[in-house]
């Protein structure tokens, strides 16, 4: 796992891997179509919240830089078949590690031995930001969850299950909490499987407080993680900030995403 990662799980961060759907990158990539009968009544109230599925569906790529202290990350995807390039800043200064996914094959300039797990980390991120565009995805299934109360707010709330196979960690679960005025999601709870492979009970919790427009897609200007105490959010910890965001109806180079001279496929 890339260094990132590594201080993501040093500050209580570690979550699961993204679910996705993956096919062979074409230019024309198909996306599935589907209607506001495929979800729940309140999660498409939370769509729409946010510029609606056709918004976010006409769109092919989004980059960002995720911002740490000093340290900058550069992430970019495709958006209809998740092709993803990844520039992280490595060990020595002024030097940086890439990780990749070209639609066939996940691939990093990384010494594993250093770094880690590089197929945990793909996507890890994305998902997180990309909310709740996601959650739309193939293979999800819905219920209603029980209301988060914060503060004198009670945030209603989506569970988000996966159907087997479905993903890196089908066992994994989500929980949605939307502004019940706004209709905007402001909680996002998960578990890990982790390497145990049993579904876990255990939630950790993002905040998203505040959200902008992006080509009339809202998307977070920040994510941040929460200290839990018996399930449940307590103070804030840590924060990503999410900065020079890029969103485009316009489908990247095939050459974003090859693996460079000197990288090396991850079996």
């Amino acid at each position: 796992m890339r260094l990132f990662l590594l201080a993501l799980c040093a500050a209580g961060l570690t979550a699961c891997q993204t679910p996705t759907d993956a096919t062979e990158p074409t230019d024309d990539a198909a996306v599935t179509v589907t209607t506001a009968a495929d979800y729940p009544a309140a999660l498409t109230a939370v769509f729409d919240a946010h510029g609606g599925l056709d918004a976010w569906r006409s769109q092919r790529q989004l980059g960002y830089d995720i911002v740490r202290g000093e340290q900058t990350e550069y992430q970019m995807v495709d958006l209809h078949d998740r092709r993803e390039y990844v520039r992280q800043p490595g060990k020595e200064s002024g030097a940086y590690v890439e990780q990749g996914y070209d639609g066939d094959r996940l691939w990093t300039t990384a010494d594993t031995s250093a770094q880690g797990n590089p197929k945990f980390y793909q996507g890890l991120m994305f998902y997180f930001y990309a909310m709740p565009w996601v959650l739309a995805d193939p293979g999800i299934v819905y219920a209603e969850a029980d209301p988060l109360t914060f503060g004198d707010v009670s945030y209603p709330g989506i569970l988000i299950s996966y159907n087997d196979g479905v993903g890196y960690s089908p066992k994994d679960n989500y929980r949605l909490h939307y502004d019940p005025d706004t209709k905007r999601m402001r909680w996002l709870g998960y578990t890990v499987t982790g390497r145990s492979g049993k579904r876990s009970d255990k939630f950790s919790w993002i905040e998203y407080p505040t959200w902008s427009a992006h080509n009339g897609v809202a998307l977070p200007d920040s994510l941040v993680w929460y200290t839990v105490e018996d399930n449940q959010p307590v103070a804030p910890r840590n924060t990503r900030a999410f900065t020079s965001v890029t969103l485009s109806a316009q489908p990247p180079a095939a050459e974003r995403f090859a693996m460079p001279t000197g990288g090396r496929v991850v079996e």
